[in-house]
Formats: structure tokens, sequence, C-alpha cells
């Protein structure tokens, strides 16, 4: 199950008053505490740093925020995972934003999935894959997991000096070892198809050595970046949290109203399981559409906030969804069993459909059947599609 996001946005009492809010209908608020959190300078920004164990994640966190192994706060380091679940660490340098020490992808002993599941993989913002020595398999499966949620990272080589060392042993020049490890680095990550990212070869001692300046002057420069993607990415869920409450409660109206189609039909009406599909589908679009309509007043007040023409917002809210015709199939097949349940039932040439007592329980229990899927159908497409809707609106309202 994803992460809840509301609450790294939110207080709980903002939460259950933006909840609350779009319950009783107020659809406007919502979407412009969001648009506030957008223009907001105070946005939270964690980044995981991974990779397999060993590779000096946590000494690379200790000298990015500027302490020791041995000072208080410090991460553990020694070549052990302290912990198998993630530990964040503030970044003095950058307000809000949380360096996240996660255990070697290689110490669990899990499948890859398993491992992703345990650290809360998609709940960072930025990544940081550390590695030594190569480029380890795992690298090119973490940074596949990073590209396919359209989030960044960077790609650190670290403990350069042992190879700084090596080459100069060898009489290698440095300057083109360096390259030929850039190089045989942007090879692998085209060979796992990936869009290769920054690169820095670095020493997790030497903090004015190496590419280490130019690391931590690349996450100054890209923190805003960072922070525009984590609030787009997160915008969606964010929505969709706010929604659930009313979903929720209108799904089981819903319920209740294909509850009542079946049995009441077969009560009231038992030859017109058609009558009764209708009476229920009716009168549930009639209440779904005074419980999700938008007034003019909010749509004024939305176009106000955010300079857009009401028009424009109301073209959003009217964009036709894609794949309508997967709902329509079923729903067609559904109607058309009801209706000849009904014509059956209303020309009495049911014989076929009754027990050897002469009862005509068969037709019976399969328009009520059929009926009662129909309109559950019926109305939770109708239930979507008024969401959607709102989705669009609040998608014209926040581009």
């Amino acid at each position: 199950m994803a992460q809840s996001m509301l609450p790294k946005y939110f207080s709980d009492t903002e939460m259950r008053s933006l909840q609350t809010g779009y319950s009783n209908g107020d659809v406007a608020s919502p979407i412009l505490r969001i648009k506030g959190v957008e223009d907001s300078g105070n946005v939270p920004i964690n980044i995981a740093v991974l990779g397999d164990g060993g590779a000096g994640k946590s000494t690379f966190i200790n000298t990015m925020r500027g302490v020791r192994s041995g000072d208080q706060g410090a991460a553990p380091v020694g070549g052990y995972e302290a912990s198998v679940n993630p530990v964040g660490y503030p970044y003095p340098s950058l307000p809000n934003v949380q360096l996240w020490d996660l255990p070697g992808s290689n110490s669990l002993g899990f499948e890859m999935s398993r491992y992703l599941k345990q650290v809360q993989f998609e709940s960072y913002d930025f990544y940081i894959i550390v590695s030594q020595s190569r480029f380890r398999e795992s690298d090119g499966e973490l940074s596949k997991k990073i590209q396919q949620q359209g989030k960044g990272f960077y790609y650190i080589r670290s403990k350069i000096d042992n190879d700084a060392y090596s080459m100069q042993m060898q009489g290698t020049d440095f300057g083109e070892g360096q390259r030929q490890i850039r190089q045989d680095c942007l090879n692998n990550f085209h060979r796992v198809s990936v869009d290769p990212p920054a690169i820095f070869l670095i020493s997790g001692l030497e903090v004015t050595g190496y590419d280490f300046p130019k690391l931590q002057n690349a996450l100054a420069s890209d923190l805003p970046k960072i922070k525009s993607t984590a609030i787009r990415l997160a915008i969606p869920r964010m929505r969709q949290e706010i929604q659930r409450p009313r979903r929720q409660i209108l799904m089981w109206r819903i319920g209740i109203c294909v509850l009542l189609t079946g049995p009441l039909g077969v009560l009231l009406a038992p030859r017109f399981p058609i009558f009764s599909a209708a009476l229920f589908m009716v009168s549930g679009w009639i209440h779904l559409r005074r419980q999700l309509g938008i007034s003019e007043r909010e749509l004024g007040i939305l176009s106000r906030a955010v300079a857009k023409p009401v028009s424009l917002l109301k073209a959003a809210m009217d964009r036709p969804s894609p794949h309508k015709w997967q709902v329509l199939v079923p729903k067609l097949l559904l109607g058309a069993v009801t209706l000849g349940c009904t014509v059956v039932g209303c020309t009495g040439r049911d014989s076929l459909f009754r027990w050897p007592n002469d009862s005509p329980v068969p037709l019976w229990l399969c328009g009520a059947g059929s009926s009662m899927a129909l309109t559950f159908l019926f109305l939770k497409d109708y239930l979507d599609s008024r969401l959607r809707s709102v989705e669009h609106l609040a998608n014209s309202a926040l581009d």
C-alpha cells in the first residue's frame, strides 16, 4: 500500500479539516490549500541514500552533515547495517532536507521487490546511489525503479581515494583513470536503458577533495527542481486522499441502493426488474449529482484565485474520459439481460424459467441479479466520472 502523502504537507488537524470540508461539498478550498503547498518554501524533502552494504553510505551522510562517526547523532559506520529500517538525519546546510540512511540493498536477504517495500522506496523525493569499485546489478535495478517513478537521482562512486592509490601504484594517470570510470558508469546506465544521472567520484572522508564540493553545490542548485518534482508527483495522491472519505460514504450509499434494487423489485414488481433498476438508478444519479455538484460560486472563487476564466475551468471538467467502452459494454449487456427478463415476464412466456412446481423463481432471480449488477455498475461509473471531473478541475487550476 502506498504511503500517505497528506501527513507530509499538512498537520492532523489540517488533514481532517480538508477531508471534512470536501465531504461537505467544499471543493475549492482543498484545491487552493494544495496550491498553497506548491507555492510554499517550507516543503520537506526526503533524500534516500542507498546502495550495497559497505559502500560508504553512512560515512557519506556523516561527511555531508559535517560530523564524524563518533559524534552524537552521527550515522553508525563500520560495514554493518545498524537497522533494517531507514534512519533519517537532518542536513544542516539545506533547511527542510532529510538524508535517509537505507539498509544495504544486499543486506536484508530479500529479493529486490521485498527490499523496496521494506524501505518504503516510493516515499522519497530524491535518491543518491552510492557504489564502490564497480557498477553493480543492484545499481541498475535501483536506477530503473527511480526512473519509472519520474524522480531524479545522483550516482556516486565512493572510496575514489582507493582507486587513486591503485592507479598511482600502477603508474596510470589519475585524470585518465577518472575519465574511464565515468565512461564506464555512463555505458552501464545505457546498458540498462536508464538516462545517466549526474556522476560524482568522491572519498567519503575528504569533503574538500575530488567531486565532493561539486556534489554539494549540485544538490543546493537542484533543490528547487527536486521540490517542484516532489510536489507535482504528490498532488494526485493528495487529492485522492482528500476525496477518499467522501467516496467511501457515497459508495456505501450506492451499496444500499443496490441491495434495495433486487429485493424490492422481487416484492413489488417481480416480472418487471427493469423498472426497479431504473427507479434506483435515477434516484441514485440525482443524489450523486447533488452531492458532487460544483456551484458557480465555487468556480468563481477558484477562477479568481488562480487567475483563469470560469469557462476554461468548466471545459476542463467536461473533458471526456478515455476507455468509456470498457464500462459501456458490460452495462449494455446487463441492461439487455434485465430488459429481456422484463419482456419475458410481461408476455407470460416464462415457462422455460420455472421450477418443476411451476414457480417463476428462476426468472425473478435472474431479473433481480441483473438489475442489481446494472444499478451498481451505472452508479459507480457515474460516481467515478464525477470525481474525475473534479480531478480535471484541480489539474486545470493547479497547472
